[in-house]
């Protein structure tokens, strides 16, 4: 028991578990914590920066600072990692994206 507990003479509760509706997790690699500015770039030429904040062999996570949707197919420059990679998108949410590398 935490201490505050113990001072305000409370006993722990379990945890709640919420129904995750969610697929099972589908990765092919397993993904590290990474920060890596990357900048991603639309078929349009238009460059939108962001962080990396997983990254595996197959694909990344991608955090924004502003909301926007990525297009179905992207090129990133990730810092600290040589070269383009192109991706795709495979999911969105407010401000993450998830992207699996193409070839």
């Amino acid at each position: 028991m935490s201490f505050l507990g113990k001072l305000l003479n409370r006993k722990p509760v379990a945890a709640e578990t919420e129904a995750d509706d969610r697929p099972p997790e589908q990765r092919r690699a397993q993904r590290e914590g990474a920060y890596r500015v990357a900048k991603i770039t639309y078929p349009s030429g238009y460059i939108r920066k962001g962080i990396v904040v997983d990254l595996s062999a197959t694909g990344a996570r991608i955090r924004f600072s502003e909301r926007g949707e990525l297009p179905d197919r992207v090129t990133l420059r990730i810092q600290g990692l040589s070269g383009l990679r192109e991706a795709e998108t495979v999911w969105q949410e407010t401000h993450d994206a998830g992207v699996r590398f193409l070839a």
